[in-house]
């Protein structure tokens, strides 16, 4: 008699993408030449089709807004 251990997991379709073309993916960003860029969002945007995955992590990491706080005001009210 075989035992064999399953979980309710083991019949979902694998919806994650193959690691081999999330790492094509990103070996072909990092072959690209550097480039001056002024605006990192639409430059992600304008090569979405060319790095579909890479551009929705830049989207979510660059669309975070940014915080300046005085040092002072954090400790002192």
């Amino acid at each position: 008699m075989s035992s064999k251990t399953t979980n309710i997991f083991d019949e979902l379709p694998d919806l994650a993408p193959a690691l081999l073309e999330l790492r094509d993916e990103l070996d072909h960003y990092l072959a690209t030449d550097v480039e001056d860029v002024r605006d990192g969002l639409m430059w992600w945007y304008e090569r979405r089709a060319t790095f579909p995955r890479l551009s929705r992590m830049a989207h979510d990491y660059l669309s975070i807004p940014g915080k300046n706080y005085c040092a002072f005001s954090l400790f002192y009210f």
